[in-house]
């Protein structure tokens, strides 16, 4: 079964703005006084309200633009636009509290709901900081790396010799068995303009990205041969097979986004099964229930679900036969109200191919 998403929890996936992480007086409270650290340098007043060069600081590093120990300098076009963004959302909160808009129900839900997903999604930094680590990354990469292997096709260098007629490309090969070089007969004779002047060289690639009649060639022809001439709608061929080699798999450094974003899918799926298993939910609505409820009347958990079949992976999708859960993603400025069912990805036929060689003219 490969990585994949699945319908899951707007409350924990969704974040929403500074103000989103209050809710209905604390909303009008966090505007209202001094939301950073009176400790830091101020930065900018808006209406009395202080903008710390703490708060520029902590907004940077939650957009990515600094990370760790680093800073952003007080003064740089960086740090002044982050602040700028600062003041237009505070002013912005002002207006609304002043026109009493928090007030409003569908206000309040939302101000109430963003707070419970900031923390959520505080939450499982934490859980993540704490369970995934670097061995804990490698040895899933190994998991995949072994579960790629056997996919992965075998790479062919490829030259060729282009010509417009059967006529031709036999005077060719007629020239080739005289023991010409391939590479300065097809710098010769080739009508490829795009290949003559690197002696036919195509570069590297599978059957699978190839042509149906240059896959038949490189599946057929070993590691140094010459192919018989063929046609196709280009012109007349001959192929020589320069080097066979065993496509590598993609490094650690390629699926560690992938990898990480996994982990922390089946770090949100374990806290959630441990926090549903023991908190007291009770539902005020009918006796239908959603497939993460508990069973009503058997204590017997329910039989799991039979294993998919196995299918191959992209290198950007690794397998896993654990379940899958939509991976959290980054608090965003403004919640959404509702939660669009993820698609998941489609598992690929084959490892991820390099790009496909322009057929020769």
């Amino acid at each position: 079964m490969a990585f994949g998403t699945r319908p899951l929890l707007a409350a924990i996936l969704l974040a929403g703005l500074s103000l989103g992480a209050c809710g209905d007086d604390a909303a009008r409270e966090a505007v209202e006084a001094p939301a950073g650290d009176p400790s830091s340098p101020e930065a900018a007043t808006v209406n009395g309200q202080t903008i710390y060069v703490a708060d520029v600081q902590l907004e940077a590093r939650m957009k990515g633009l600094i990370k760790g120990d680093e800073t952003l300098q007080q003064g740089s076009p960086e740090f002044d636009e982050i602040l700028d963004e600062l003041i237009e959302v505070k002013l912005l909160a002002m207006e609304a509290l002043g026109r009493g808009l928090d007030e409003d129900p569908e206000a309040r839900h939302r101000l109430n709901t963003a707070r419970d997903n900031i923390l959520g999604n505080i939450l499982l930094e934490h859980v993540a900081a704490e369970q995934i680590d670097e061995p804990a990354i490698r040895k899933m990469y190994e998991a995949q790396v072994a579960l790629l292997e056997p996919q992965m096709e075998n790479e062919a260098h490829v030259r060729h010799i282009l010509a417009p007629t059967k006529d031709a490309i036999d005077k060719i090969a007629a020239e080739l068995k005289t023991g010409v070089d391939f590479a300065v007969l097809a710098a010769r004779r080739s009508s490829d303009a795009d290949t003559r002047l690197d002696g036919g060289d195509l570069g590297y690639m599978t059957a699978a990205e190839a042509t149906p009649e240059f896959a038949r060639v490189i599946r057929e022809v070993p590691e140094g041969g010459v192919s018989r001439p063929f046609e196709d709608k280009a012109g007349w061929h001959i192929v020589k097979i320069e080097q066979l080699r065993k496509r590598r798999p993609p490094s650690l450094e390629d699926l560690r986004e992938t990898i990480e974003r996994y982990l922390k899918s089946q770090q949100l799926e374990k806290l959630l099964k441990e926090l549903r298993g023991s908190a007291e939910i009770v539902k005020r609505n009918p006796a239908r229930s959603s497939r993460m409820d508990k069973p009503a009347t058997a204590p017997a958990a329910a039989p799991a679900p039979a294993p998919a079949e196995a299918a191959p992976v992209a290198a950007d999708t690794p397998v896993q036969a654990a379940p899958t859960a939509a991976a959290p993603v980054p608090e965003s400025r403004e919640p959404a109200p509702s939660t669009p069912a993820a698609t998941p990805p489609k598992p690929a036929t084959q490892p991820a191919a390099q790009p496909k060689p322009a057929a020769p003219q």
